[in-house]
């Protein structure tokens, strides 16, 4: 279970709120300028135990950015991270923004962003499950429908998902409850991404 976007001052603390609710772990990928504008909340979710990730300082579009944009993009974030902290608290895991699979289709700027990630000790962490809860502002129930069919009809038994929501937007943290309910009612658990790559990649 993954969010991006935040924290966001309104809603992340409901999400928290509800992992806490279920005893869940979950992964949060920060923008740095939220971090700078909520530290509060990026100590609440360490804290809590989730796990968080690089997804930039401005919600920049990579694909457009220089290597050296890049770069700055993803320490600048760092640096939120741990001035917030107090402390270094490297991130492992990013995520660009708008990152589906067709994210640098057209471009070339794939091999520098590959680099770069490689180079700042990141691994990019894409998902499996879009909620598209952005698109469905006051309707929560939308929200459920959409993760329910996505995972019926894509789902093999020996598949991870990784579910893609974001902590900025009301409807996600309304509906993340029956999406828990989801998912443990069929005799699935959720895991850090973290967790995830250790047993694949590790």
């Amino acid at each position: 279970l993954t969010f991006h976007g935040g924290p966001a001052a309104r809603v992340t603390p409901l999400i928290l709120d509800t992992l806490r609710e279920h005893h869940m772990k979950a992964t949060f990928f920060v923008v740095g300028s939220r971090v700078e504008e909520n530290p509060d909340l990026l100590r609440r979710i360490v804290d809590e135990g989730h796990t968080i990730g690089n997804h930039t300082y401005d919600h920049a579009d990579m694909s457009y950015l220089s290597p050296e944009q890049m770069r700055l993009e993803l320490q600048s974030t760092q640096k939120a991270v741990d001035k917030a902290l107090g402390y270094h608290h490297q991130m492992k895991i990013m995520r660009p923004p708008y990152g589906e699979p067709s994210y640098f289709e057209g471009s070339d700027a794939l091999p520098a962003f590959r680099r770069i990630v490689r180079q700042e000790q990141l691994f990019p962490v894409i998902w499996t499950i879009d909620t598209q809860d952005y698109l469905m502002a006051g309707n929560p129930q939308g929200i459920v429908r959409n993760v329910v069919r996505q995972d019926r009809s894509g789902r093999r038994k020996d598949r991870d998902e990784v579910v893609l929501m974001h902590d900025i937007h009301p409807q996600g943290a309304q509906a993340l409850p029956e999406i828990i309910d989801h998912y443990e009612g069929s005799d699935r658990r959720f895991v850090s991404v973290e967790e995830l790559l250790t047993d694949k990649y590790v």
